[in-house]
């Protein structure tokens, strides 16, 4: 399996339990070990379990359209113990952990949540006019998802025993794929695409994978860069001025590694205070050099 110490981890976690680290990836991951010991305990689709898995109409258990509206936002969060859940777990927390780095916390948060709210609005709507049934739970699709965005942006990053990461990306999506197919589950696969769309929309329009230039790059920061000086929250202001103190430093025809060019793009979207001290080392030693090459 490809190292996860390649890209390095974020150093910003939402809180620690003594001395472990909570980062988003570890949150996720510790909810669906929750889940799976709640399925332990009341058994296949118990009255917790049920609760959260996104049913179509029909099903003894409820649906969005019967009004369980929280269905679209926690079918993620219950999986079933198995064997292949740990390793489902495992790949989650290796390449989510990659993305999370990438994105800073904030922004990958966010993403989690499109890749689960989308997909399920996406498949309910369809399911009211069409009348399709299913159901889909778990981390899987999620996983899916983390998996095409990191293949978008690392396409070259190599898995064991060296196969290309986007190789695997395409694989896992294509059997997914012919498995719905053959199943004739339109359900799961609405849902199949529904994810493979957002992951590579959702990394472009954070600014990454730009060898995929068939997607326009939608940054959501895009508006607010076109306001005043005046408008401007002061820490937008804050914002801006570290950005280009950083361009001004790099400006000299320097050339420029892509893991010092991903903390200037997250310097330009998000800030200085959004750099772990990790980070901000890294960028000091940057400029360092720089200035003893001048």
């Amino acid at each position: 399996m490809y190292s996860a110490r390649r890209f390095g981890h974020s150093d910003d976690p939402w809180f620690r339990i003594g001395g472990f680290a909570v980062s988003t990836t570890v949150f996720v991951v510790g909810l669906g070990v929750i889940s799976m010991i709640i399925w332990a305990v009341e058994g296949r689709f118990g009255p917790i379990f049920s609760g959260l898995v996104l049913f179509s109409e029909g099903y003894s258990y409820g649906s969005v359209l019967e009004g369980d509206v929280w269905r679209l936002v926690t079918w993620p969060i219950p999986n079933e113990p198995d064997f292949w859940t740990i390793i489902l777990f495992a790949i989650f927390y290796m390449l989510g952990s990659q993305i999370e780095s990438l994105l800073g916390r904030w922004r990958f948060a966010f993403f989690l949540i499109a890749l689960t709210l989308v997909p399920a609005v996406i498949v309910t709507a369809v399911e009211a006019g069409t009348g399709i049934t299913g159901y889909v739970a778990g981390l899987r699709m999620v996983e899916v998802g983390v998996l095409v965005a990191f293949a978008a942006q690392y396409a070259q990053a190599r898995f064991w025993p060296g196969i290309p990461g986007w190789v695997i990306a395409v694989v896992i999506v294509a059997l997914d794929a012919i498995q719905a197919l053959g199943n004739r589950n339109w359900f799961a696969l609405i849902v199949l695409a529904c994810t493979v769309a957002v992951a590579l929309f959702g990394i472009r329009a954070f600014g990454y994978a730009t060898n995929l230039t068939w997607i326009p790059k939608l940054s959501p920061a895009s508006g607010s860069s076109q306001s005043s000086g005046r408008s401007r929250h002061p820490r937008s202001r804050r914002r801006e001025r570290g950005r280009n103190h950083l361009q001004a430093v790099t400006s000299a025809g320097e050339s420029v590694s892509p893991e010092i060019d991903a903390l200037l793009d997250q310097v330009a979207s998000q800030g200085l205070d959004s750099l772990s001290r990790k980070q901000r080392k890294q960028l000091e030693a940057h400029a360092r050099r720089l200035r003893r090459r001048r």
